[in-house]
């Protein structure tokens, strides 16, 4: 096994397995690291998920709809999409001992319904890589949440947390800089705020900002957590930066937009973003510069990757 947290070997530059998209960066030694993708070819049927494994140095199937691997490079999370006659499970890959473990979740009881009977989906890790998160939305409306399901690491035991009604039409819940609370967006379409929570649920802040936050790369805050950023026009053709501290706007950014889905919004550093552009996936300035692109990918692409911080930064 590939010492962890010690920088294995990163995807070669080159076409990525199951669909068209190409790495065209040297992804070793960047604040964030590219691990895991949905792909979906144009004219192939379906879709699958790639995680990039370390020790045979390639990207390989998952078996699952979704999968995240935590900033600390350690574990791989594999969740497929819900399914009302089973309960829902993920399953972690621990990937320092080579040992799987399937771990259902406690989602709550819905009035003479089935206890799994609620759409969970998304995978979310904690910045310190010691929590796993699921969004768990209300039966019959998905785009409004029942709460949270998070999974503690290395311990794998799970609990829900009721957060009734945020707003998770598009990215869901995502962690604070500290890892100790999540923020959601709240209200409505076009009127909504952003609301910070602690992990027992307790409301700690609202931002009356537009847009639902950001979960790509170092995730919705910079590593100072001075900034966040959110997606924040209609289509997410704009990105917004908000200061922390004051809620006050620093900047807006036009962003490429892929009409086959797959937009990409995160930082990539304290100054940069990890963002969607018109050749793929790049690091964008704020000003909108695009300084470099890491991942290119046609524009009938249906490509959804996903990169994760390194938990040293």
């Amino acid at each position: 096994m590939a010492a962890l947290g010690a920088g294995p070997a990163q995807p070669s530059v080159g076409r990525l397995p199951g669909t068209s998209a190409t790495v065209v960066a040297t992804m070793a030694g960047r604040p964030v690291q590219f691990t895991s993708y949905l792909g979906h070819h144009e004219g192939a049927p379906g879709a699958k998920a790639w995680a990039w494994d370390p020790v045979k140095r390639v990207f390989v199937t998952t078996g699952g709809f979704f999968v995240s691997v935590s900033p600390d490079e350690r574990w791989q999370a594999t969740f497929s999409a819900s399914d009302p006659r089973v309960v829902p499970q993920v399953r972690l890959l621990d990937r320092k001992t080579g040992v799987t473990t399937t771990v259902k979740l406690p989602v709550p009881v819905v009035p003479g319904r089935p206890q799994h009977d609620l759409s969970v989906g998304g995978l979310t890790w904690s910045p310190d890589s010691r929590h796993l998160l699921l969004d768990v939305g209300k039966s019959g409306d998905a785009t409004r949440s029942e709460g949270i399901a998070l999974i503690e690491v290395p311990s794998l035991k799970p609990r829900f947390v009721r957060i009734e009604n945020a707003l998770i039409t598009v990215g869901g819940f995502q962690w604070t800089r500290d890892g100790k609370g999540v923020v959601v967006r709240w209200g409505k379409n076009g009127r909504s705020s952003i609301r910070r929570y602690d992990l027992d649920g307790s409301v700690r802040r609202t931002w009356h900002v537009r847009g639902r936050p950001a979960g790509d790369g170092q995730g919705a805050f910079t590593p100072s957590g001075r900034r966040f950023v959110t997606a924040c026009m209609p289509l997410e053709k704009y990105a917004c930066v908000w200061d922390t501290a004051t809620g006050k706007a620093v900047t807006r950014i036009k962003l490429a937009f892929r009409p086959m889905g797959g937009n990409v919004l995160g930082w990539y550093d304290e100054h940069h973003l990890l963002a969607t552009t018109r050749q793929g996936v790049g690091i964008v300035t704020l000003r909108g510069t695009v300084v470099e692109t890491l991942v290119k990918v046609g524009p009938n692409e249906g490509f959804f990757p996903l990169f994760d911080a390194r938990g040293s930064n």
